[in-house]
């Protein structure tokens, strides 16, 4: 309990020194003659800057020089305190290796590149051949591997076509001339031999079960079942570790999940228990589980297809959740999001009570808010556990954003358009982009909008502040940032993403 009290107090100073940083950051930018061009990657109190000239150093939260720029890289990794990779060119070729917080060389900047993997092991590589070095610089595998990566606590390395597993310490665990072996679930993993033969091993290397003539094991189900398939027929099936099969290989395909198998046959789909009792027929077209993730949502949950319809079924009742009768199927928060053949949008709760009928156009949604029309008038909903509210937003129009799926977007703002001028209107029913622009449209996931106005472009904040002056006369968006420009080409900026959790 102690300390759990102890995290909770954490937290506010690590959001307070995040916040004290970002303050500072946009000071020492905006500052010309401090002679930084960019302050990033704040971590255990210490930040990256970049000259002008392109060299990097490392300063404290009071903006205090702790290394002086005279690297061409410095990365701050948040999981390394007082350990920096850098990087520079040495006799015409860039080199990186790690300086502690005093600038002492700890790793020689020796090498091609540097990869940190875990538990202070670190990936080395040279004249394209990968070895492991510790912080100590301490070898635990020699350079002279083709590929080298980590998954878990597993080390996986590879030369001349054969791969071999280490663990952390360098020991080895398998000698079997491998051509692959899988990444391990529940302890265990798949083997593909030379031969193209496979065996299932734990992750210590021992053999648990041999391989099985004219079938090769394609899938760790858990500790004890492995999804197989018969080469032969090419229909596939589950055994156990001791050989003894839980499903004959009798089926064209099957997907594991926590309750139930999907199992296919003949090109239809059904549901089937682990030990291949039937429980729901193949007469579907398509199915998959609602719910990836290892939570309590949507459990025993499956979407079902029939033609273009669909519905969510539950293997263990005859009753469906949602009848199989919508062109789309979606979740939201707790919620299913249903389309209709006429494009119109509903809501069901999880357990299939229908809470919001198909009278709605959906646009945007968020938590537990979503912007809708209905008739043509427009509203702002609010989602309480099986019931809703409604508030009317009196506007022309709401707009529909470009990065979506099926048509919804999830954001906490929505772009709507008033007399033909367009703004933005946040998840609390408040105007935070004015409506003044000719056209306004989202920035990926942040708080931030391209605005246009006089046909000019800049950029503008859910605060209603303009952030980049609107003087440029095109935009290209790039992956990490956009880039604004004028006719002159005199004129570029690069202005770069900011993601906030509220979008």
């Amino acid at each position: 309990m102690k300390s759990f009290k102890f995290l909770v107090f954490l937290f506010p100073l690590i959001a307070l020194s995040q916040k004290k940083f970002d303050n500072l950051r946009e000071q020492l930018v905006k500052n010309k003659t401090s002679g930084y061009e960019y302050v990033y990657a704040f971590e255990n109190n210490y930040a990256v800057f970049r000259t002008f000239k392109g060299k990097m150093g490392l300063i404290d939260t009071l903006a205090n020089v702790v290394i002086k720029p005279t690297y061409e890289y410095i990365y701050n990794k948040e999981e390394l305190k007082n350990f920096y990779e850098v990087g520079t060119t040495i006799n015409k070729k860039f080199k990186r290796g790690y300086i502690d917080i005093k600038g002492n060389i700890r790793i020689p900047l020796e090498y091609d590149d540097i990869f940190y993997l875990d538990k202070g092991l670190i990936r080395v590589s040279k004249n394209t051949k990968n070895g492991v070095i510790d912080t100590l610089n301490k070898i635990i595998l020699p350079l002279k591997y083709d590929f080298i990566m980590d998954h878990g606590d597993i080390i996986y390395a590879q030369s001349n076509n054969i791969v071999d597993l280490f663990d952390f310490s360098g020991k080895q665990l398998t000698n079997y001339n491998a051509k692959d072996i899988d990444y391990f679930t529940a302890n265990r993993t798949i083997v593909t031999l030379q031969n193209n033969a496979t065996i299932i091993i734990d992750n210590k290397g021992k053999t648990i079960l041999e391989s099985v003539k004219n079938h090769r094991f394609k899938k760790v189900i858990d500790a004890d079942s492995y999804l197989i398939l018969n080469t032969i027929t090419n229909k596939k099936g589950v055994i156990n570790s001791k050989g003894e099969y839980e499903i004959e290989c009798k089926y064209d395909d099957i997907m594991t999940g926590e309750s139930a198998y999907i199992a296919i046959d003949k090109l239809k789909y059904g549901l089937i228990t682990k030990k291949d009792s039937v429980l729901k027929p193949f007469v579907y077209d398509a199915i998959y589980p609602v719910n990836y993730e290892k939570d309590d949502l949507f459990q025993n949950q499956f979407s079902a297809k029939k033609g273009n319809l669909e519905g969510i079924i539950d293997p263990f009742s005859e009753k469906e959740i949602i009848p199989l009768r919508y062109q789309d199927v979606q979740t939201f928060s707790n919620y299913y999001i249903v389309t209709n053949s006429e494009n119109k949008n509903g809501l069901y709760s999880e357990k299939g009570n229908r809470i919001i009928s198909e009278d709605y156009e959906f646009y945007t949604i968020f938590q537990n808010k979503i912007f809708a029309t209905k008739n043509g008038t427009k509203y702002l909903i609010t989602l309480a556990d099986d019931t809703y509210s409604e508030i009317e937003i009196p506007v022309d129009e709401f707009v529909k954003k470009g990065q979506v799926f099926a048509s919804l977007s999830k954001s906490n703002f929505q772009i709507f358009k008033n007399k033909n001028k367009f703004g933005v209107i946040s998840s609390k029913n408040e105007i935070v982009v004015s409506c003044e622009f000719d056209a306004i449209e989202d920035i990926y996931s942040t708080s931030e909008f391209i605005v246009k106005k006089n046909n000019k472009y800049g950029v503008v904040n859910a605060k209603n502040e303009i952030v980049l002056a609107i003087k440029y006369d095109s935009f290209k968006r790039m992956k990490e940032y956009i880039r604004f420009e004028n006719k002159n080409q005199k004129d570029k900026k690069n202005y770069a993403l900011k993601y906030s959790s509220q979008y």
